[in-house]
């Protein structure tokens, strides 16, 4: 079962306006598949937007530039689970439009500039958002109430 997230939900886990949503929606193809509120965006979605958060925000990367490696950023992200992808580092090539993923210790060697992105910290951001976003009442049905252990004992022919 794949868990698919809202454009709302993808806004909150990600801390950016309904305006900026609607800009990079704009701007990138792979956030166009939203239609409405209904679930739309997988969890591979939701590292990729960060991603696009980071390089847009912390290295000031005009979303309009990381188009052209929309795809392959998504595809990248959803191709991996979260355990592998926070084992790794994301490798971009914006002037050659290339990216890969290495893993976090292998060495990267390279006569054009690149960007290197640690992904650990973005996936465990997200996971620590999402769990605290999660309401307790969806596991309800889950808790089990209290029953006294000789009532346990006499359905088992009074074996524990």
């Amino acid at each position: 079962m794949t868990v698919l997230y809202t454009p709302g939900q993808l806004r909150s886990a990600i801390s950016i306006a309904p305006e900026t949503y609607r800009h990079w929606k704009k701007a990138l193809a792979p956030l166009r598949r939203g239609r409405g509120h209904s679930p739309c965006f997988s969890p591979g979605d939701l590292v990729a937007v960060s991603v696009v958060k980071m390089l847009a925000t912390d290295m000031a990367i005009r979303v309009s530039a990381l188009a052209p490696i929309a795809e392959t950023l998504f595809e990248l992200c959803n191709l991996s689970p979260w355990p592998a992808l926070a084992r790794a580092k994301l490798i971009i090539d914006l002037a050659g439009g290339q990216l890969r993923l290495r893993a976090e210790l292998a060495e990267v060697v390279s006569d054009q500039p690149l960007i290197m992105i640690p992904m650990a910290p973005m996936v465990v951001r997200l996971r620590d958002q999402l769990l605290a976003a999660s309401d307790s009442r969806e596991q309800a049905s889950l808790l089990f109430p209290p029953i006294p252990i000789n009532a346990v004992a006499s359905a088992r022919g009074g074996r524990l």
